[in-house]
């Protein structure tokens, strides 16, 4: 039987709007660094909310040449019972509205789930033990861009993957 994916919460992280460039390497992808400002995770269980908190980033690698950013990023979020650490990394198809966002053009806008290739595997450590069944499983992360009033943000559904 093949697995399925159980919806389990949803994760919002604001990026820093000097995202710094620095450059291509030499083996040719262009490096990128965000800082993550604020944002939310909310889960099925309104019991549990967490808020991001600095420190946090996304270092992604830019391939022009295969036309994929390579997700690479940390998170650190605090629930009222405990601290969460979250990295993840995945890759995005760098389509038209991604290009218009990295490179802030007035007519860039947000996107909806499944208007792009956008996939991450997440890993979370936490010290809050209604979430330590998030250690052991697998959870994997569907992309998007969010846009409002505090600014570009990364919005992923975030799935466990089961038997």
């Amino acid at each position: 039987m093949a697995p399925t994916l159980e919806y389990v919460f949803t994760m919002r992280e604001y990026l820093h709007p000097d995202m710094a460039d620095v450059g291509p390497k030499l083996s040719g992808p262009t490096r990128l660094m965000a800082n993550v400002t604020e944002g939310f995770l909310k889960f099925t269980d309104p019991e549990i909310e967490a808020q991001i908190i600095p420190p946090g980033g996304d270092w992604p690698l830019i391939d022009y040449v295969a036309n994929v950013l390579h997700v690479n990023a940390r998170a650190r979020a605090k629930t009222d019972q405990g601290e969460m650490y979250i990295h993840y990394t995945g890759a995005l198809v760098m389509d038209e509205g991604t290009k218009k966002l990295l490179a802030k053009s007035p007519d860039a806008k947000a996107t909806n789930f499944g208007d792009t290739t956008w996939f991450t595997n997440i890993d979370v450590e936490t010290t809050d033990q209604r979430l330590k069944w998030m250690e052991t499983n697998m959870l994997v992360g569907q992309g998007r861009w969010h846009i409002d009033e505090k600014g570009l943000a990364a919005e992923y559904l975030v799935y466990k993957v089961k038997n």
